[in-house]
């Protein structure tokens, strides 16, 4: 058991610190947002395509129509959370942009006591309100300096959208990850092709910063599911916090990028909300 529970917890800390550079890549890839995201889409539907037509993977397309609808629901809830994390990126601090991420475990809390009738613990609820102070200290700063509050906005909306996702994903549990992942990406890049003034018009460089982007997204998210049938969703809510202390240092190390005081004031809250929430399950688990 132990030994299990070390391999989940190394596979959700690995997957994780993968998705900690993406903020990185998303500011070395020095291109319109809309023009990262269809090409971030692009490779995540080839990619994953690709590996599940190694996998061999059968019977993943559902016959029935309702659960075809529904799956591509989520495929289209998950594309659309893709480019909200590129365009919060693109319009303000990265740090404030993973910091909101951090609390789309809340959201899926919210979601699952509307869509699955679960009640929502006191240390959930003691939780949320704490990473709702950090989240208004953030915003708080957004006013004062300007500039940074449709960036932060976008990125409420992202924790939004990965709350619903993480929940629809739990209550259609048979669903085939391979064809959600590639056809989010799909739907990503089909819906940026209009957006975009001119997806051709893009530097090699930055074509190379976009692959290794859509590449670690699908490493990261392999790694992640895989972390789910070893330890809970609450210890994986734990590990999620590297990625919200390494994005920041990662920007500062490679960019120079240095997000404000109240940013790592609002995302001390909820780191904190994070392990408040996370605490009992995993408490109980140890018994």
């Amino acid at each position: 058991m132990v030994n299990l529970q070390f391999k989940g917890m190394l596979l959700a800390s690995a997957g994780i610190g993968v998705l900690s550079f993406d903020a990185l890549l998303v500011r070395l890839a020095d291109a319109d947002a809309s023009v990262i995201a269809f090409y971030r889409g692009l490779f995540m539907g080839v990619i994953m395509l690709f590996v599940w037509l190694i996998k061999g993977e059968k019977d993943v397309i559902p016959r029935a129509k309702k659960e075809l609808f529904i799956i591509l629901t989520i495929a289209l809830i998950s594309g659309i959370g893709t480019s909200l994390f590129v365009f919060s990126v693109k319009y303000t601090v990265a740090a404030n942009t993973v910091v909101f991420l951090a609390t789309s475990s809340f959201f899926g809390a919210v979601f699952s006591y509307l869509i699955l009738k679960e009640k929502i613990k006191k240390a959930t609820a003691v939780a949320i309100g704490v990473s709702f102070l950090g989240v208004v200290i953030i915003f708080g700063n957004s006013f004062s300096i300007g500039g940074n509050l449709l960036g932060d906005f976008l990125g409420i909306l992202l924790a939004v959208f990965m709350g619903l996702q993480l929940t629809l994903l739990r209550k259609f549990t048979h669903f085939s990850h391979y064809f959600i992942i590639s056809a989010s990406g799909f739907f990503l890049m089909f819906i940026m092709y209009f957006i975009a003034d001119d997806v051709f018009d893009i530097s090699s460089k930055s074509l190379f910063w976009l692959f290794l982007m859509g590449l670690m997204q699908v490493v990261a998210m392999f790694l992640i599911y895989g972390s789910t049938k070893f330890i809970s969703s609450a210890e994986i809510g734990v590990f999620s916090t590297i990625e919200t202390t390494f994005a920041p240092v990662w920007l500062w190390l490679f960019i120079g990028e240095i997000p404000p005081s109240l940013t790592f004031i609002g995302g001390v809250f909820v780191i904190s909300a994070i392990f408040i929430n996370a605490y009992p399950q995993i408490k109980k688990r140890t018994k």
